[in-house]
């Protein structure tokens, strides 16, 4: 790649980053005559560093970047593909609607099941992260309660202590 059109590329990246790597390719293609020493001080990066990007640029060419994403979800490595989560949860969805679901613990037994394996807590809770789904607990107040009687504990009990002399 041409160095101005490397130093146009470096310039619109979005991660810090990939702007690091890019902006090796661009001092080693500028300064040809320095080491790979010599460019890591300049950067502030170790040797070791210039020589893995370079030999992925040389390896990879253009594509170099792609493919090299961290962090998601590994598919290989999960229990469920997340098109199979969404059915599953939609199931659950039915079920919850007619009173057979009541707690995350009946969707993990049953998720247990369809699995065929034993699954952390946590898988449950990081599932319905993923779907957006939040923990709902009832409210405060109990729906049969008296709100004029709480009001009237409310005005006339203390709002402050007194300690015992």
């Amino acid at each position: 790649m041409p160095t101005e059109e490397l130093k146009a590329v470096m310039n619109s990246q979005k991660s810090v980053k990939d702007f690091k790597d890019y902006q090796i390719l661009y001092l080693v293609d500028l300064h040809k005559n320095k080491t790979a020493k010599d460019i890591s001080s300049m950067l502030g990066i170790t040797s070791n560093k210039v020589y893995k990007t370079v030999e992925k640029y040389n390896i990879h060419g253009v594509l170099w970047k792609k493919g090299n994403s961290w962090g998601g979800r590994r598919e290989a490595r999960c229990l469920m593909s997340f098109e199979d989560e969404k059915i599953f949860l939609n199931s659950v969805v039915e079920e919850a609607l007619s009173g057979q679901i009541l707690t995350y613990r009946h969707v993990w037994l049953k998720l247990e099941t369809q699995l065929g394996k034993r699954i952390s807590d946590d898988y449950v809770w990081d599932l319905f992260k993923r779907h957006g789904w939040s923990k709902k607990a009832p409210g405060k107040n109990h729906p049969q309660s008296d709100v004029a009687a709480r009001e009237e504990f409310k005005k006339n009990s203390q709002n402050y202590w007194i300690p015992n002399r």
